[in-house]
C-alpha cells in the first residue's frame, strides 16, 4: 500500500460530507432550482470535481505520474468513493 494512501481516503471521506453540505446549504438557499434528477446531476458533477482534484492531487505528491498501475488503482478508488457518497446522498434526498 502507498504512503499516505489511508489519509486519501480519509480525504474523500471528507470531501463527500463538504460536497454534501455545500450542496444542501446551497439548495436550501434556492440557488439550485430545477426539476426531477437534475438536482442529482449537479450533485454528482460537483462531486466528481472534488474527486478529480483529490486524486490528481494524490498522484502528484506521491510521484506516480509514471505509474500507470497506481494511477489506476487511485482513480479506481475515487470512484468507488464517488459511487458510495452519490448512494448516501441519494438517501438524503
Amino acid at each position: 500500500m502507498m504512503m499516505g494512501y489511508d489519509k486519501f481516503e480519509q480525504d474523500l471521506e471528507k470531501a463527500c460530507g463538504g460536497v454534501q453540505q455545500e450542496f444542501l446549504k446551497r439548495f436550501k438557499d434556492g440557488v439550485y432550482l430545477s426539476a426531477g434528477g437534475s438536482n442529482l446531476e449537479t450533485f454528482i458533477n460537483d462531486l466528481q470535481k472534488e474527486y478529480e482534484t483529490l486524486a490528481v492531487n494524490f498522484i502528484k505528491v506521491n510521484g506516480l505520474e509514471n505509474d500507470a498501475a497506481a494511477r489506476k488503482r487511485v482513480l479506481t478508488v475515487a470512484k468507488q468513493y464517488a459511487k458510495k457518497c452519490t448512494e448516501e446522498f441519494s438517501k438524503i434526498k
